[in-house]
């Protein structure tokens, strides 16, 4: 049985103090400490029976973190005196990955957590080959790679947050892959969706549901901004806006951002060599011509606070259109657009904090007109 603390019995403990030549055995050190055994091409060879020092891996012990963590942390102490083994680990464990199908259901179960493991801890190897020695037809079709993952994915989360498993998936080039873990016939969002909730990995499916929605804005963006540029018409952009959000499924809140942007980089783009009166003007005109494309779009006081943040922190970014903030939010008020509740939603408590006391200053005479104005109708109304 394996040790129960920091591997300390005489087969591991005085590892480090061996004359192994490192250098030489890098990979067969990895190769014996997870699995027992020195792997072949196939891996058939389950390592010689009765030999007690090769019961001391990853392999022998439990299936859970705690009795496969020491194993992990010997790995940890070695690297730190030497360094140069992270090639060596990696090798085996893409060795490991891509030989998967020939270990039972348990060892594949101890590999993933092992892998996990690795990763937690920041061992050094680079994801992306390790990860990616998942993804060959044969694993996939007979769903091994699938259930890797997940058992991988679960050991992972319980210790580091679904934001780092975004970036070692990002690292890995996995990010806009993970389809390819499903057979090709089954490649579909609701069949991944389904996989993960029912696996208990709906942070997965939350993750991997705004990782698709990022790049349907990137393709709205895209297709709108060109035809912008190219001067298109008002009621083809609004078509086509409409046609993205229903075929891609996107949320309005989200759009909103991507609409502004589209707008206002075609004016600063070509306004460069402006003086800043031109900018203005040209901003303000552009504005005035697609502002149909805002009017369509929001249509709650949540969507017209997102636009005002919206404008707010792109402004915040440019000091050549800074002050123009005060005339931009009077021009969506006279359209419509934005509601004086939300305006004094925005003054009192839902403003950016990203330039906050210079644009709430801004626009101290604006507000001070609309409460001015406010009271005036409420006197007329008492009358």
């Amino acid at each position: 049985m394996p040790p129960r603390g920091a591997p300390r019995g005489a087969p591991l403990g005085g590892i480090d103090q061996s004359d192994l030549d490192y250098n030489r055995y890098n990979e067969t050190f990895f190769e014996v400490l997870f699995t027992g055994w020195i792997l072949s091409a196939s891996s058939s060879d389950k390592g010689r029976e009765g030999d007690d020092d090769l019961h001391l891996n990853v392999l022998a012990a439990g299936a859970t973190r705690q009795e496969i963590l020491p194993y992990i942390k010997f790995m940890q102490m070695i690297m730190r005196k030497k360094p140069f083994l992270v090639k060596g680990l990696e090798a085996t464990l893409c060795k490991l990955l891509r030989q998967l199908e020939f270990f039972d259901e348990e060892g594949k179960a101890k590999l993933a957590i092992a892998t996990a493991l690795v990763f937690n801890m920041k061992l050094g190897p680079l994801p992306e080959p390790v990860m990616q020695s998942l993804l060959d037809d044969a694993k996939v079709n007979k769903g091994t790679s699938l259930s890797f993952l997940v058992a991988f994915c679960k050991e992972y989360l319980s210790k580091d947050p679904i934001d780092e498993l975004d970036m070692l998936f990002k690292r890995a080039r996995l990010d806009n892959k993970m389809l390819n873990f499903f057979p090709q016939g089954k490649r579909t969002i609701d069949n991944f969706n389904s996989y993960f909730t029912e696996s208990g990995l709906v942070a997965l499916v939350d993750l991997n549901k705004k990782r698709f929605s990022d790049a349907n804005l990137k393709t709205l963006e895209a297709e709108l901004s060109a035809h912008i540029k190219e001067e298109g018409s008002v009621k083809e952009g609004l078509e086509i806006t409409s046609a993205k959000i229903d075929e891609l499924k996107l949320e309005i809140v989200d759009v909103i951002p991507v609409l502004w942007r589209c707008v206002m980089d075609s004016v600063q783009r070509s306004n460069k060599s402006s003086t800043q009166q031109q900018t203005h003007q040209s901003v303000l005109k552009l504005l005035r011509t697609w502002i149909k494309l805002f009017q369509t779009h929001c249509q709650s006081s949540r969507q017209e606070l997102v636009l005002m943040n919206t404008i707010q922190v792109y402004l915040y970014q440019d000091t050549a259109i800074l002050k123009l903030f005060p005339q931009i939010i009077k021009l969506m008020y006279d359209a419509d657009v934005i509601d004086e509740d939300t305006i004094m939603l925005w003054h009192r408590k839902g403003s950016s904090p990203k330039g906050r006391q210079v644009f709430l200053s801004d626009m101290e005479p604006f507000i001070k007109w609309l409460q001015e104005a406010s009271e005036e109708e409420e006197s007329s109304d008492d009358e």
